[in-house]
């Protein structure tokens, strides 16, 4: 369970180096926060087995 925390803190992280418009989303920034969701899914996933 700990590497999805680490891959939503790292996602966070990447989100936060590739912003240079803070009036517009990059499109990796929406990639890296389909990375942040799909970990937060499989996460909760796992959390309720």
């Amino acid at each position: 369970m700990f590497n999805y925390a680490v891959i939503v803190t790292a996602a966070l992280a990447g989100i936060v180096l590739v912003d240079d418009d803070p009036t517009s989303v990059s499109l990796e920034e929406w990639v890296l926060f389909a990375v942040m969701i799909y970990a937060a899914s499989s996460f909760m996933r796992l959390y309720r087995r």
